[in-house]
C-alpha cells in the first residue's frame, strides 16, 4: 500500500464508497462518496495526540472487538494514508482532540460527505469476502461461552501486533491455554447456511495450528475436519508437516459443545469417523474456522455496477473457463474474493490478470464489440405511434443500454449493447431488431427446416451459449436422438420471440423446445430470466388451447449436459410417436387459426414479408425439384 500511495499515477481514495456506475467500456462515469473524516487530510500528519486525548473508548473493529479504541482513530497502525478520523457516532464533543492538534488545525468537525464524479476507462472490483457468524448456531454457544472464539479473533491473539502482543490467552481468566481444538467447516458445507466449501480454511486453520505449536511446542491441538483439502502446491506437504509436529487431526464434524460453568472448559462432543465412535473431550479453547461469506453489500455493489452474482451471491465472471477474469459487462474485471472463495496465491495471481485485461482498454483508442446489437426502429417505437414510450424495452436489458427520454423513441446505447436480444422479444411494437438475428432471418430458416413433413419434425430453439453447445456435445459424443429434430440458434433465451414459437406451430411443427442456460449460467446476467418468464407465459397460453402436453417442452441445458439435450428430444419424439399422424395433424390445423390471430403484426415487421415471399419461393423450387426426380 506504501508503495501504491507514493506511485504519483495511484490516486489512493479511502473511507470512500462507489454511489454510481454509468457509461459503458472506456467511458464510465463513476460518482464517489468521499466520507467526512472531520480531519484535513493536507493538515494531519498522523502524531496521534488526538487518539492520545481522547477520554472516549470503543470497540475497536479491527481488533475483532477483543480491544478497545478511541472515537479519534486510525483503523489500525500500517493505515495508508496515516490520517485520523473523527467517529462522530463515539464522540462527546469535549474538544480535547482539537486542543490536542495544536497549531495544525487538522480538525474540522464541520467537515461533510462530498460526492465527486470521474472519469474512468476500466474498473477492477476487489471487494473481498465476509466471515459467517457462528452465534447463529447454537451448538458451538459462540457469544454464550467465552472461549469460544472464532479464526479472526485468534489470529488477532496470536499476532505479535494484535491485542495481546501475541500472548494466546482465554478470554475467561486471561490465562494461557494448553488445550485447543479447531473446528473447520463451521457454517460451510452445510446446507442449512452455505452449502459450498469456502476453499482455503483446511490450509488457514493448518497455517494457526502450526504457528502457535512453533510458539509453545507444549500446546495440545486437534483439528476437527469434514475432508482435509490441500490441492495446491505445496499444501499436501504442510499438512503432512502438522502432523509431524505432533497436531492432531480428528475426522467428524463436532455436534456440540458444552461448558464447565466453573473452570469454563469445554467439552467437544464429535463422532471420530477413524474410530467409529462417539467422543467426547475437555479442552481450553475452541477456535471456529467460520465460512467465508459475500460482503453485506454485494447485492448493492452488484445493482451499482450492473453485474451479476452466482446464487452463493458472489459476482459472477463472464466465462468460468475461458473468461473468469471478466464480469459480463465490458470493461469491469474481477480480483481476489469478491468472485468467491481464494486464498492468497490465486487473489494475487487474478489481481495481476485483472491489471493486465484493463490495461488493454486504457491503452487502446478503440474497442471492438460483438456485431449482434440491438437497433430501434424510432417509427415503430410507441412513444412515437402513441406518445408514450412503454419501457419494456429498458426492464428486459440487463445492461442498461436502452435509454428512454421523455416522450422521444427508445434508443440504444451500442457500445453497453451486449447482443441479448431481450429488448427485441420484449417490444410490443417490433420496434427493435438485432443485427444478425433479425425476425427476418429467423423466419427464413424456419421456413426452410419446417418446408417438408413439418408434422413430423421438432424444433429446437437454442441459445448460443449453453444448450447449442449441449447439442453440440450431443452429436460429437455420439448420443442417439431423434433424426427429426431440427435446431436454430439464437444468442441468448430472452431473444425467443414468443412470435417464433407461434409461427411454427403455424408452420405445421410438430412440437417446438424452447432451450437455454441454468439460470446461473447465463452469459447475459438476467436474460435467462427474461426467457424463462416469457416461456411460462408460452406454456399457459398453450394449455388454455388444450395442445398436447409435451409438444412445446421448456429446458435449461448446458454446454456439459449432451446427455440431457439427447434425452429430452427422445422424450419428445415419444410424445409425437404417442399421437396419430391424423389425431396430430388434426391438433395442428385446430390450433392455426389461434397462430394466425396471434401473428397478425408479425407480417408489418421490416423485411419479414420479404422474407416469406423468398423463403415461399425456395421451398416451392425445391420441392418442384424433388417432384421431378
Amino acid at each position: 500500500m506504501v508503495d501504491a500511495a507514493r506511485q504519483p499515477l495511484i490516486d489512493v481514495r479511502t473511507y470512500t464508497e462507489v454511489e454510481k456506475v454509468e457509461g459503458f467500456v472506456g467511458n464510465f462515469k463513476v460518482t464517489l462518496r468521499e466520507k467526512a473524516k472531520h480531519v484535513l487530510a493536507d493538515r494531519c500528519n498522523g502524531c496521534g495526540d488526538c487518539a492520545r486525548a481522547c477520554p472516549v473508548e470503543v470497540p475497536n473493529y479491527f481488533e475483532m472487538n477483543l480491544a478497545p479504541r478511541k472515537a479519534a482513530y486510525i483503523p489500525m497502525s500500517q493505515s495508508v494514508p496515516l490520517i485520523y478520523s473523527i467517529d462522530l457516532d463515539a464522540c462527546i464533543n469535549c474538544y480535547k482532540c482539537v486542543d490536542a492538534c495544536g497549531p495544525l488545525e487538522a480538525i474540522d468537525f464541520s467537515q461533510e460527505d462530498k460526492l465527486v464524479e470521474e472519469d474512468i476507462g476500466a474498473i477492477i472490483v476487489a471487494t473481498g469476502f465476509n466471515h459467517f457468524d457462528p452465534s447463529v448456531m447454537d451448538e458451538y454457544g459462540y457469544s454464550r461461552y467465552p472461549n469460544v472464539i472464532t479464526s479472526m479473533e485468534m489470529e488477532r491473539l496470536n499476532n505479535s501486533a494484535g491485542p495481546t502482543s501475541g500472548n494466546l490467552i482465554r478470554p475467561s481468566d486471561h490465562k494461557n491455554p494448553q488445550t485447543l481444538a479447531f473446528i473447520n467447516c463451521v457454517g460451510s458445507r452445510d446446507k442449512r447456511y452455505n452449502p459450498s466449501c469456502s476453499n482455503f480454511c483446511c490450509m488457514y486453520s493448518i497455517k494457526n495450528a502450526v504457528l502457535l505449536k512453533q510458539m509453545n511446542p507444549e500446546l495440545d491441538i486437534t483439528i476437527y475436519y469434514i475432508d482435509i483439502r490441500t490441492p495446491s502446491k505445496g499444501y499436501e506437504e504442510f499438512y503432512d508437516r502438522a502432523r509431524e509436529m505432533g497436531i492432531h487431526f480428528s475426522q467428524g464434524r463436532p455436534s456440540l459443545i458444552t461448558e464447565n460453568s466453573e473452570t469454563h472448559n469445554l467439552y467437544v462432543h464429535a463422532e471420530d469417523i477413524t474410530l467409529g465412535q462417539v467422543t467426547e473431550k475437555e479442552y481450553d479453547m475452541v477456535m471456529l474456522n467460520q465460512a467465508a461469506i459475500p460482503q453485506p453489500d454485494q447485492d448493492h455493489m452488484s445493482s451499482v455496477l450492473n453485474v451479476a452474482q452466482s446464487p452463493g451471491g458472489w459476482f459472477m465472471e463472464y466465462h468460468p473457463k475461458l473468461r473468469p477474469i471478466d464480469s459480463p459487462t465490458d470493461g469491469i474485471f474481477f480480483a481476489g474474493a469478491c468472485q468467491g472463495p481464494k486464498d492468497i496465491p490465486s487473489s494475487v495471481a487474478q489481481g495481476s490478470a485483472a491489471a493486465s485485461r484493463a490495461s488493454r482498454i486504457i491503452h487502446s483508442k478503440e474497442w471492438e464489440i460483438e456485431p449482434t446489437v440491438a437497433v430501434v426502429w424510432p417509427d415503430r417505437c410507441s412513444a412515437e405511434t402513441k406518445g408514450r414510450a412503454c419501457g419494456l424495452c429498458v426492464k428486459a436489458c440487463p445492461y442498461g443500454a436502452v435509454k428512454l427520454e421523455g416522450d422521444k423513441a427508445a434508443e440504444i446505447i451500442t457500445a453497453k449493447c451486449h447482443g441479448c436480444g431481450g429488448c427485441v422479444a420484449e417490444c410490443p411494437e417490433d420496434a427493435i431488431t438485432q443485427l444478425h438475428y433479425t425476425d427476418a432471418q429467423i423466419l427464413a430458416q424456419m421456413r426452410a427446416l419446417l418446408a417438408d413433413k413439418p408434422e413430423e419434425k421438432i424444433l429446437a430453439f437454442r441459445c448460443h451459449w449453453c444448450s447449442y453447445g449441449g447439442a453440440d456435445l450431443a452429436g460429437t459424443s455420439h448420443f442417439e436422438y431423434t433424426a427429426n429434430e431440427r435446431g436454430m440458434k439464437v444468442m441468448c433465451s430472452a431473444r425467443m420471440d414468443s412470435d417464433f414459437i407461434y409461427e411454427a406451430y403455424r408452420l405445421g411443427a410438430g412440437a417446438v423446445l424452447y432451450s437455454g442456460c441454468h439460470p446461473q449460467d447465463c452469459h447475459y446476467i438476467t436474460g435467462q430470466v427474461v426467457g424463462a418468464k416469457r416461456a411460462a407465459r408460452l406454456k399457459k397460453i398453450f394449455e388454455r388451447m388444450e395442445m398436447t402436453d409435451g409438444r412445446f417442452r421448456v429446458e435449461w441445458i448446458s454446454a456439459a449436459e449432451g446427455d440431457k439435450y439427447a434425452r429430452v428430444l427422445n422424450e419428445m419424439q415419444a410424445v409425437l410417436d404417442g399421437m396419430s399422424p391424423e389425431d396430430l395433424k388434426a391438433e395442428i390445423e385446430r390450433l392455426k387459426p389461434d397462430m394466425s390471430k396471434r401473428l397478425k403484426n408479425f407480417p408489418g415487421v421490416p423485411g419479414v414479408s420479404e422474407a416469406m415471399a423468398y423463403s415461399d419461393g425456395l421451398v416451392k423450387a425445391i420441392t418442384d425439384q424433388k417432384e421431378a426426380a
